[in-house]
């Protein structure tokens, strides 16, 4: 079992974004949102933006963002919580889900004002062709 664990300002978090949420190259304000209770995302400690990538269901269909922690936790409303997925975890339509040590959640409402601030602070890990 894995304890939830302090995560620094400087490290990164990293967010796939599926192609449909781009548009011009750029990620579209409404790829910021939230999923079953926060916006999930993969600490760089136990992760990197590949494996992230490959968690999605296509992968080919996904690329990757990265944001730093500190950056992100200055938007007002906004918090960075380390939430490791363990062994034998269900999602919300009570299906299995990979354990995942590096996952965390931002959360705090994603208003259309802390949407556009996300959308600021990112930096392309992986970009899709």
């Amino acid at each position: 079992m894995w304890s939830k664990e302090q995560i620094p300002a400087e490290a990164t978090v990293f967010m796939r974004i599926h192609r449909t949420w781009m548009r011009g190259g750029e990620v579209m304000i409404g790829a910021f949102q939230d999923r079953e209770g926060g916006m999930s995302v993969d600490w760089n400690e136990y992760s990197t933006a590949e494996q992230t990538r490959l968690r999605a269901r296509r992968p080919a269909e996904n690329g990757v963002v990265g944001m730093i922690v500190g950056a992100t936790r200055s938007i007002e409303g906004l918090l960075v919580e380390h939430d490791p997925i363990q062994e034998n975890t269900l999602d919300a339509q009570g299906r299995p889900v990979s354990p995942n040590r590096a996952h965390t959640e931002i959360l705090g409402a994603k208003t259309e004002e802390r949407r556009v601030k996300l959308s600021r602070i990112y930096s392309w890990e992986i970009r899709l062709a």
